[in-house]
This record gives C-alpha cells, sequence and structure tokens, in this order.
C-alpha cells in the first residue's frame, strides 16, 4: 500500500510599508526601490500614496510593481496613512509598517525585525533612529508622555526632555511617527490616526490611545533605520511649526499633561 503524504500550505506573513510622496521622488525611488519583495517568511508590500500625482513617480512605481495611488487630495500624516492601511486589505497579524520617504531601513535586518515584532507579541514596535548614514547622531524613540512644557523646549532651545535612554529594551508610552511598525488587527482597534492632526503628534496620541487601551509598545535598539530628518518643525513661523504648535495644543487639551516639565529623563 502506497501512502501519499499530503503537503502542507505554506502561507507568508504579509507587511505592508506605509510610505507618503510629498515631491519625493527620488528620495522613495533610493530609500525603498530596493527592498526585496520577499524577506523569509514575509512578503513585502509597499504602499505609496503620492499627494502630488507625479506621472514619474506612478511610472516608477509601476516598473517595480509598487502599489501607487493617487487621487489629487492633499491629506496629513494620519489620513494618508490611514488611507494606506484602507486601501492595503492587512488584517489580523499582517504588520503595517509606517515610513517616511527620508527613512532608510536596513535590509540585512528587515526579515529578523519582522520576525522579532511578531514573536515580541508587540501592538506598536519602534528601533533606534540615527540621524546621520554615519551613525555619528541619534534621536531616542524611547519615550515618556511630554509634559506641558517639554515641547516648547524642544523647538525653542532643540532639548528634549521627554526621551530616555535609546540603547535600553523598553516598554515606551510612544515612539516617533518616522517608524512605526503596528499588528494589523492593533491598528484597526486603534482605528488609526487621529485625522484631526494634520502633522505633528499623530505618533504621540495614537500610542497615549494603545495604553490606555492595555496595547504592549516596544522599543528595541537591535534594529535601526537612519533618519536625516529636516526639523521643519523647529523652524519659528514656518507653516510647519504653526502645524506642530496646533497639533501640541489639541493634543494637551485632548490628553491634559500630569506635569510641567521633564526632569529626570536622560537620553539625546
Amino acid at each position: 500500500m502506497i501512502t501519499i503524504k499530503k503537503r502542507r500550505s505554506f502561507t507568508m506573513n504579509k507587511v505592508y510599508l506605509s510610505v507618503t510622496s510629498h515631491n519625493d521622488d527620488e528620495l522613495i525611488k533610493n530609500n525603498f526601490f530596493n527592498i526585496p519583495k520577499i524577506c523569509g517568511k514575509f512578503e513585502v508590500v509597499i504602499m505609496l500614496i503620492d499627494n502630488t500625482n507625479s506621472a514619474d513617480l506612478e511610472t516608477m512605481c509601476k516598473n517595480k510593481n509598487i502599489h501607487y495611488y493617487a487621487d489629487d487630495m492633499i491629506r496629513g500624516y494620519g489620513e494618508n496613512n490611514n488611507k494606506n492601511f484602507q486601501l492595503s486589505y492587512a488584517k489580523g497579524d499582517d504588520l503595517f509598517i509606517v515610513c517616511n520617504p527620508d527613512v532608510t531601513l536596513q535590509i540585512d535586518q528587515l526579515e529578523d525585525l519582522f520576525n522579532t515584532i511578531i514573536n515580541d507579541r508587540s501592538d506598536i514596535f519602534g528601533v533606534k533612529v540615527y540621524e546621520s548614514k554615519d551613525l555619528s547622531t541619534f534621536s531616542s524613540h524611547n519615550r515618556s508622555f511630554p509634559c506641558l512644557f517639554d515641547p516648547i523646549i524642544s523647538l525653542i532651545l532643540k532639548k528634549k526632555l521627554f526621551v530616555n535612554n535609546a540603547d535600553s529594551y523598553a516598554n515606551p508610552d510612544w515612539i516617533g511617527g518616522a517608524f512605526m511598525a503596528f499588528k494589523a488587527s492593533s491598528f484597526q482597534k486603534l482605528n488609526g490616526f487621529d485625522e484631526s492632526y494634520f502633522m505633528y503628534y499623530e505618533d504621540t496620541d495614537i500610542c497615549h490611545r494603545a495604553k490606555k487601551m492595555g496595547m504592549k509598545i516596544v522599543y528595541n535598539p537591535k534594529f535601526y533605520i537612519v533618519h536625516e530628518a529636516k526639523r521643519a518643525g523647529r523652524k519659528i513661523f514656518s507653516k510647519h511649526f504653526l502645524w506642530n504648535l496646533t497639533s501640541m495644543i489639541k493634543y494637551f487639551i485632548k490628553f491634559p499633561p500630569s506635569c510641567l516639565l521633564g526632569r529626570n529623563y536622560e537620553g539625546k
């Protein structure tokens, strides 16, 4: 008698990278076009939403089999990523990762990173963020919720009082929005980002809501990205500064601070 063994079906985990372009054609080409579509047991799908309807970018994305979407609407950070989540049909244990276009991912870390996010059973996951390609400067995304005057000091004196040790594994209050990895089901339970913020504080807001719901936020410095941020929100009286200020006020009205000034935090 011949026994025929049934083959086990192999289901790949899906990872959706959500990226928004505001005339960022070259950045996106340099930072995302080289990311492999398959990383071990993970299928990587890049979801690009274009606020400028660049015909060149659309053509490049089609040639690289990258999901491109544009509809003549100008959206804020949160609304763009919510739209990408809707278009992705991500669900369950899929990973939905929000990335700034000026972020460089470390390709050799991706498979281990995706496995770690799942094995940690984290709802939101963040990594160490270097601000230069030579890895000489960094910003800590291991953060405590800001006190009332912390953001003002951050904006004016460029000294953050709400950051903690960037080299320690932690379950922080919140992580920065340049790179945020979500379990798809958790992002759905949170109803995504609060779209009333046009830019800034959406990351703080969604983490605050996640904490209130008992979700697990993980910061793991074993992994890193490079984010050469422009810091446009620190330029006094620029539109970015006004967006930053408006969002800060909105955040503190929604979540009244429990302290005036953070004094015992560490970081850079």
